[in-house]
């Protein structure tokens, strides 16, 4: 069964509220550089750099992180502050492995996590610096993000 849990509008404030709270936090703090995780964190951080554009004035280009293959990706990351954006935290462990793929880019300044959905049963010692929203799920359930007319978040029993 296939529920709607967030449609294209509140999805849209999230992501309006989400760059706004962005803005604010690293407002003066130099470079910013967004990471999306392949294949649907890059379409939220797309999404989100519209955001930041349009409420902050700021460009920034979403950069895809592709976690299953080595595609020896070299992003300059050192001083910079770095977002890692990915559509559902869950366990924690693809996060993980985003963050850490970053961290061997460079040395950034700093590294943030961005979340759309954080559905908990975390396995991981990781806490996102953002979070679209908090939805609680049973383990088995699962969290869809689909970019179909827009993005919206289906929860699949």
């Amino acid at each position: 069964m296939r529920t709607l849990i967030l449609g294209k509008e509140r999805i849209e404030r999230t992501l309006a509220r989400l760059a706004c709270e962005l803005d604010e936090h690293n407002r003066g703090t130099g470079d910013l550089v967004l990471f999306g995780i392949v294949p649907q964190g890059i379409l939220v951080a797309r999404a989100l750099a519209r955001y930041i554009s349009e409420i902050a004035g700021r460009r920034v280009d979403p950069i895809p992180l592709d976690l299953r293959a080595d595609s020896g990706q070299a992003v300059e990351v050192s001083g910079k502050q770095v977002v890692v954006v990915d559509d559902v935290l869950h366990t924690g462990r693809t996060a993980h492995r985003g963050v850490d793929a970053v961290c061997k880019m460079g040395e950034p300044a700093r590294v943030q996590l961005m979340v759309l959905i954080d559905r908990g049963h975390r396995e991981m010692p990781l806490q996102p610096d953002y979070v679209g929203r908090r939805i609680q799920t049973k383990y088995r359930e699962r969290v869809q993000v689909d970019a179909g007319a827009g993005l919206s978040v289906y929860l699949e029993e």
